[in-house]
């Protein structure tokens, strides 16, 4: 463990990880499994995956002449479809800018070196993911939203911190969200004794929409679970709306930065970055399909 630690610690520098202290790597080689590449007996390359529905890499480093024995290696040692991923089993944190953190690599980065060995060997992109960063302490809400907001107000509709004294319809509001993951987030949120602030937007204080829960990490990082208005109150702007009131907020609690990632097919993108947000980072989902 020491050895394969220590050719990790040579290798990291040279990318754009957050590096793992020993005890952290040590657990992910534990949950899961590895192969080693080796050249004169020395280590050239580490491939770290696990074994579930899908073979899932989970980290690929090294000398960049030891990834095509690396992927190969694993080709031959499973009869999976292996992935590259959002989905990975253990989260890799890396550095979206200079020092800013993002939680979770999202696949291989575009046009580098392992992308192009992973085409070589016959892998298919799926999809295109895109990281984007805000610097909070340069945003500032859009006069137009302000304006927008306030006409809206007029007919009943706002976008404010939920209370549950106040406004009603949140269990209704829970039935009607498309993804599992953000339900789950809200719930466990407000079962908390003292949870976490969640922007809402209301019609007629009736919940229609959520931001949130709202956190910041220990760098400073907004932390956001997810975002979605219901259908009905689509096509008045309120998205828009929602978000840029998620990033004022966030702010507000002290939040110094805010990162992100959506498919570059995903409309939601230019909301994100009418609110000042940039592009990082771009990497390739990708699959390795096996004929039936």
């Amino acid at each position: 463990m020491k050895k394969l630690y220590d050719f990790y610690l040579s290798q990291v520098k040279h990318t754009h990880y957050v590096e793992l202290n020993f005890e952290a790597f040590g657990d992910m080689l534990t949950k899961l499994e590895y192969i080693v590449h080796r050249v004169d007996n020395e280590i050239n390359g580490l491939l770290i995956y696990s074994v579930d529905e899908f073979v899932d890499i989970n980290l690929v480093i090294g000398e960049t002449s030891s990834y095509k024995p690396l992927i190969q290696a694993l080709i031959a040692k499973t009869t999976k479809d292996i992935r590259i991923h959002y989905h990975k089993p253990y989260h890799l944190a890396w550095y979206a800018k200079e020092h800013m953190v993002h939680p979770n690599e999202q696949g291989v980065v575009y046009d580098s070196k392992l992308h192009k060995t992973y085409l070589e060997l016959g892998f298919k992109e799926t999809s295109i993911q895109e990281t984007y960063f805000l610097d909070l302490k340069q945003f500032k809400l859009d006069k137009s939203i302000s304006e927008k907001l306030e006409s809206l107000n007029y007919q009943g509709y706002d976008v404010t911190l939920y209370n549950p004294l106040k406004h009603t319809g949140m269990d209704k509001f829970l039935t009607r969200l498309q993804s599992e993951s953000f339900r789950n987030a809200i719930i466990a949120n407000l079962s908390k004794r003292r949870p976490d602030p969640l922007l809402i937007v209301i019609k007629d204080n009736e919940v229609m929409g959520f931001s949130g829960p709202l956190l910041i990490a220990d760098d400073f990082r907004g932390i956001f679970s997810g975002i979605e208005i219901v259908d009905e109150v689509r096509g008045l702007g309120l998205g828009k709306i929602l978000f840029q009131k998620l990033c004022q907020t966030l702010k507000q609690m002290g939040a110094k930065y805010m990162t992100l990632f959506t498919g570059n097919k995903n409309a939601a993108k230019y909301i994100y970055l009418s609110a000042g947000f940039e592009i990082v980072q771009k990497f390739a989902l990708m699959v390795y399909e096996r004929k039936s």
